[in-house]
């Protein structure tokens, strides 16, 4: 967003160059994509440019994204990392939810400072001392704050809410560990929180009506020297705009046209507004509709990447690099992925995996809609899941999906290893999930092409192939199904462990593992250490406990 939204004027300093007579000239930043650094590039138009990229990696680094469903379960996580980390920053999406998170860790005993650009500029700079001479070890901020801070030993940064790019989320999460030791970024995921990013892109890219409409009112309200003074709140009452962002916007969108300007009134916050060129008419209006639809295309695949992040189950500094077109081979080694042993390579698969694959893709396909632009889905990941498990469940049988002919066409696949592989899919390009109210899935083009047989593909496949979980070596222990109240009995005793040792639950067991618990009812360590997810160190720490309540369970207790 270097230019198009954040600094517009630097869209200007190409014309620059050319006044000055062409200087030498140095262009820097500190996260740019290969699509932005060739928009540098052609906006300053430099001769035969020397281009370096010095490396995006951040090694001391360790990033995790955590699903969350509920707002207590946020708290509840910050309040584990505030304790274990002492030092860091909670980046919030709006100054709402600033104030709302900070409340919260006061009243559970946090000493934190706040910062968003709703408070006077003399008490952000108070706020942001107090944290630069450590007078106050916890911010909770929107991402106004951290342009300039050098704060050198932040252990930690959380992001409450989902960013609207991937570069904002790795310059917010650059800002730990700047002395070289160990940080952890976290960011606390919740696919609904993507609608107030929505809500962002709509207020930063108004629509042509919505830059006209708001012309029209200015020019209905100005007076004899073609003034108008009003808020911005007045602005967009009188112009009947829902999206009170999108007014600024519409602003900044005539400025750059020279149809207005912005000033000053002496003793009042509220700025004025100018016209500029009053006998051009609202249909006269020469606005460059091309670029607005353009520059909101970007910012919604911005969002659009930031969504597949947090989905990918690859390396997440292995995906960060290829996002900046700089790939590495090499896994981090320390994120949540690489940590919970979720990782794979991609490879062309076997004759037997490819019909999985199909048979899979066929099922989204007719879980999803066909239009004239491209596939639509109706239903979300989970539901798909259920489908092809052969589900019985309330669900299912109203939406009478037990009489597709895909229905329960993969159920002798456990739903773990169905869920990992649609996150292979997802990776792979294969389906896509639609940002509507709910997170729909459906079938990209490449994905229509595989399931009809016309394309080659590569894939991380997922380490087990049937639902027992059980890794090499031969089968002894029986698919018993799943028990959903032994599910419930084992989670209780791995969040209850997690509490204790302050981790997060999937460190002791990911629910994967414990699904494989639930089917197989292991009844000793040599059994369960054949399950994917168990260890020589996992079983020493942790395994004797669940064993006891398979065995409990089995009569009864």
């Amino acid at each position: 967003q270097w230019g198009h939204d954040f600094r517009p004027d630097y869209m200007k300093l190409g014309k620059a160059l050319q006044a000055l007579g062409k200087p030498q000239c140095v262009a820097l930043t500190a996260t740019a994509t290969p699509v932005v650094r060739k928009d540098i590039l052609g906006v300053l138009n430099l001769e035969n440019p020397f281009e370096l990229v010095s490396g995006f990696a951040r090694p001391n680094l360790s990033f995790a994204i955590s699903p969350v469903e509920k707002v207590h379960q946020k708290y509840a996580r910050i309040k584990q990392i505030v304790k274990e980390h002492k030092t860091g920053i909670v980046y919030c999406a709006t100054r709402k939810r600033v104030d709302e998170v900070a409340e919260h860790l006061h009243e559970v005993g946090v000493s934190c400072i706040s910062y968003h650009g709703g408070m006077a500029d003399s008490e952000r700079e108070k706020m942001q001392n107090i944290f630069i001479s450590k007078e106050a070890d916890v911010v909770v901020a929107t991402n106004a704050f951290g342009m300039g801070i050098d704060r050198s030993d932040v252990r930690f940064v959380v992001h409450f809410d989902i960013p609207g790019s991937v570069e904002a989320y790795y310059q917010e999460a650059g800002r730990a560990g700047r002395d070289g030791e160990s940080a952890v970024c976290e960011m606390l995921f919740n696919y609904a929180d993507t609608r107030t990013q929505e809500f962002f892109i709509e207020g930063a890219n108004p629509t042509y009506a919505t830059i006209a409409a708001v012309y029209q009112h200015l020019q209905n309200q100005s007076d004899r020297e073609y003034e108008i003074r009003e808020s911005l709140d007045q602005i967009k009452e009188g112009a009947d705009i829902k999206n009170g962002m999108s007014v600024g916007s519409a602003l900044g969108a005539l400025i750059r046209a020279g149809y207005i300007e912005r000033f000053d009134i002496r003793g009042q916050r509220v700025k004025g507004t100018r016209l500029l060129q009053p006998n051009v008419l609202t249909s006269q209006l020469k606005i460059d509709r091309a670029a607005i639809e353009e520059k909101e295309r970007r910012d919604r695949d911005k969002l659009n990447a930031m969504v597949e992040l947090c989905y990918a189950r690859i390396c997440r500094q292995q995906w960060i690099l290829e996002y900046f077109g700089e790939p590495d081979a090499h896994r981090c080694g320390s994120c949540d992925v690489c940590v919970g042993g979720q990782t794979g390579e991609r490879r062309k698969l076997t004759e037997g995996e490819h019909l999985i694959v199909r048979k899979a893709i066929s099922g989204v396909a007719r879980m999803s809609k066909k239009t004239p632009a491209g596939w639509e889905g109706i239903f979300g990941r989970g539901r798909v899941v259920q489908m092809l498990m052969g589900s019985k469940s309330q669900d299912i049988l109203r939406c009478n999906l037990e009489k597709l002919t895909t229905y329960g066409i993969l159920k002798e696949y456990g739903t773990a290893f169905l869920n990992t592989l649609f996150r292979s899919l997802l990776e792979s390009g294969l389906v896509v999930i639609q940002k509507k109210e709910f997170p729909l899935l459906t079938l990209t083009p490449l994905g229509e092409k595989v399931m009809q047989g016309e394309t080659n593909y590569q894939l991380t496949w997922p380490a087990e192939e049937k639902k027992s979980g059980v890794r090499d070596g031969e089968v002894e222990m029986e698919d018993l199904g799943f028990d959903d109240p032994l599910f419930k009995k084992l989670k209780e005793v791995r969040d209850s462990i997690a509490k204790r040792d302050n981790v997060p639950g999937y460190v002791v067991f990911s629910n994967s593992t414990l699904e494989h618990f639930t089917r197989l009812r292991p009844q000793n360590e040599e059994q369960a250490l054949r399950i994917k997810g168990v260890g020589q160190v996992k079983a020493e720490k942790y395994l004797d406990l669940f064993l006891r309540v398979i065995k409990n369970h089995a009569v009864g207790l």
